[in-house]
């Protein structure tokens, strides 16, 4: 059996866990703060850019370079891989469609490589969920087919619930007008946002961090079911001491499952603002569903 490489992008969010227990692929997109363009992770940190933030600098981001994603696929060739890329959602980037196309073209120039791409239809921590469970797929063995059919089934079944700290980062990404965004600030509200098929949306509008917290919660247990010892991300802009804050709530509620944390990545990121945190389970469990060893 051939062996299966995973690659994720800057969309997928990624944690020390994943790093050390996983052999998978980082394929960055551009951060492009003040006219200069930065290789995510490669020419600029999180770090690096949460400062820039903190500033009140709004990073943009750009897709990735079809050259990266060639050269990847080239080594996954020579080490005789097949390849399945999850992507970052089509809504939130033209990186999808890119690498796309770009795939097609090298399956057909090499028909003796299994190749596929994957629409998280999201990302975050939701991303980082279908991720882990491709990679252990991958870790027991299951064939490529498999592997791609329940990932891409998977993605149907993620939840997302975010809340952002700034309301200010709404109004600069131009989801909220500067009224409102002044407004929701001097009354304390909090915006509850979630990801359909438009991209990130904003649900509705909550009065106070402690509420939202607890309308997120009651959403997540009502939304896990029956499904209550899966594994729940936990995903943080330049704020643990909120997603640990999270973590001890959804734990409280649902004492079965695990949770882990990671970091937004860059690209979602600059959505968000500093302060953006989320919550991401499955909302049915899947026919094939991978338990980690923790």
């Amino acid at each position: 059996m051939k062996l299966i490489k995973i690659i994720i992008d800057s969309g997928i969010d990624q944690n020390t866990y994943m790093k050390e227990n996983y052999d998978y692929e980082f394929l960055p997109l551009s951060v492009i703060i003040e006219e200069k363009v930065y290789l995510d992770q490669e020419e600029i940190s999180l770090k690096e850019v949460h400062q820039y933030m903190s500033e009140g600098i709004m990073p943009k981001t750009s897709q990735i370079s079809p050259q990266s994603l060639l050269n990847l696929l080239d080594e996954a060739r020579k080490e005789r891989e097949d390849v399945l890329y999850l992507s970052i959602y089509s809504q939130f980037s033209g990186t999808f469609q890119v690498a796309h196309s770009l795939i097609n073209e090298y399956r057909t120039n090499h028909p003796e490589m299994n190749i596929e791409i994957i629409d998280s239809l999201g990302g975050s921590g939701g991303g980082a969920l279908l991720a882990l469970q491709a990679m252990e797929m991958v870790k027991s063995g299951l064939n490529f087919e498999t592997v791609v059919n329940q990932t891409r089934e998977n993605t149907k079944h993620i939840r997302y619930h975010f809340t952002l700290n700034d309301l200010n980062w709404l109004v600069k990404g131009g989801r909220l007008s500067k009224m409102a965004g002044a407004a929701g600030t001097a009354l304390n509200i909090k915006p509850y946002l979630t990801v359909d098929h438009t991209g990130i949306i904003v649900k509705k509008l909550v009065r106070g961090q402690e509420r939202i917290y607890k309308r997120i919660i009651k959403d997540v247990k009502e939304g896990v079911g029956t499904f209550d010892d899966q594994l729940v991300t936990i995903s943080h802009v330049n704020d643990l001491a909120a997603a640990e804050k999270l973590r001890e709530m959804v734990e409280t509620a649902l004492p079965s499952v695990s949770t882990q944390i990671l970091d937004i990545g860059a690209v979602l990121a600059a959505h968000l603002g500093i302060g953006g945190v989320g919550v991401f389970y499955f909302d049915e469990k899947p026919e094939t569903y991978m338990y980690l060893d923790k």
